[in-house]
């Protein structure tokens, strides 16, 4: 299990450097590969260059842009990477609103217990390499229905042009013996 943490990609987004920093040695030393941004337009500049994040930590109010514009820019680029939100300001509204954009988990700072991240971290990552496994399988079944298709297609041509063939031939035998 270890050994698979180690390919496991996490964003962590957060405007305050120390909250980085430490949340971040937590998740590389939990064997975690943590990129790292301190704004949304920042974490959508890592998504744009690394294509192999698998969950992201994002703290919720941020000066310039909240934590949920980034959820709505992964909503509209239709990328389905889970998100979790931390924030130090919950309120009922706050975390409502999350989850109605898709959220993953809402966190409450601060982070007294490694558990509290790291549990539902794990959960995330599984679940989108769950669901990235249900896609290819689903486009391997497709791909599959489209070859089967082709190969059906080809028999009925083939038995076609087989009974055309036997067809003439039963017109030439015929018309042997009547000569």
């Amino acid at each position: 299990m270890a050994k698979d943490i180690l390919k496991r990609r996490v964003l962590l987004v957060d405007d305050e450097e120390a909250i980085r920093e430490s949340l971040g040695e937590l998740l590389t030393e939990c064997g975690f590969n943590v990129s790292l941004a301190d704004s949304v337009d920042n974490a959508v500049k890592v998504l744009e260059n690394e294509t192999d994040v698998e969950a992201i930590i994002s703290d919720l109010k941020m000066p310039k842009k909240p934590g949920i514009e980034l959820l709505r820019y992964l909503n509209e680029t239709q990328r389905k990477i889970p998100v979790i939100f931390l924030t130090g300001y919950g309120t009922l509204e706050s975390c409502q609103e999350a989850v109605r954009e898709g959220a993953f988990d809402y966190i409450l700072k601060p982070i007294d217990d490694k558990d509290k991240v790291i549990f539902p971290l794990k959960h995330a990552v599984e679940q989108f390499r769950l669901e990235k496994k249900n896609k290819e399988m689903q486009l391997d079944i497709l791909r599959m229905a489209e070859e089967h298709q082709a190969l059906v297609d080809q028999i009925l041509n083939d038995a076609e042009a087989k009974n055309k063939v036997q067809e003439r031939i039963g017109a030439i035998v015929n018309k042997w013996k009547k000569a």
